[in-house]
């Protein structure tokens, strides 16, 4: 009995120390929101911005009649995101989707924007003078993901460059991006 006592102890003490050093992140609060990892283990809820959808055709188009004829872009006010990370850092976020069953890379989008003067835009569709259509063409950022929680995903960036990001949750149509930028 006492052996039994002594191994149930130690075995109570064991899974206490190992609970201890796992973190404990709260999911975000609603559809499509993210929450930034930090080094420091603590969370920082992204920015949401509104995109404003932008139509064009290109300057070559304009001046010489060859490019693209119309071009789909999403465009944000502003040269930069308020959430900064460090090329260095680890970088991780826990975003909040409908349901967590579906694989993530068919709701979750993580993409590049250009900046441009004082505004960020990620182009995601065109068509060119001889017909040739390119759609999706956003510059997506690979992740790997797993489930966290009942109804969000944990996703960790792999390869990430300096610039400008947006994070898109395809849920109910809407139009909200969550911004971050990478610095060096």
């Amino acid at each position: 009995m006492k052996k039994f006592l002594i191994a149930f102890l130690a075995a109570c003490c064991f899974g206490a120390a190992l609970y201890a050093q796992v973190p404990e992140f709260p999911e975000p609060e609603f559809i499509g929101q993210c929450l930034a990892i930090r080094t420091d283990n603590s969370t920082e809820q992204l920015v949401q911005e509104s995109l404003a959808p932008r139509h064009r055709a290109s300057t070559g188009q304009k001046l010489f009649g060859i490019g693209k004829d119309h071009i789909d872009e999403m465009t944000l006010k502003g040269p930069r995101a308020y959430a900064r990370f460090k090329k260095s850092d680890g970088i991780a976020f826990i975003v909040r989707v409908p349901d967590n069953g579906p694989d993530p890379m068919s709701s979750i989008t993580v993409f590049r924007f250009k900046v441009k003067k004082k505004m960020r835009i990620a182009e995601y569709a065109s068509v060119g003078t001889f017909g040739d259509r390119q759609s999706n063409t956003l510059e997506r950022q690979p992740y790997t993901s797993r489930r966290f929680g009942s109804s969000s995903y944990l996703i960790i960036l792999k390869d990430v460059q300096e610039g400008e990001y947006g994070i898109t949750v395809d849920a109910l149509g809407s139009l909200t991006v969550s911004t971050f930028g990478v610095d060096k």
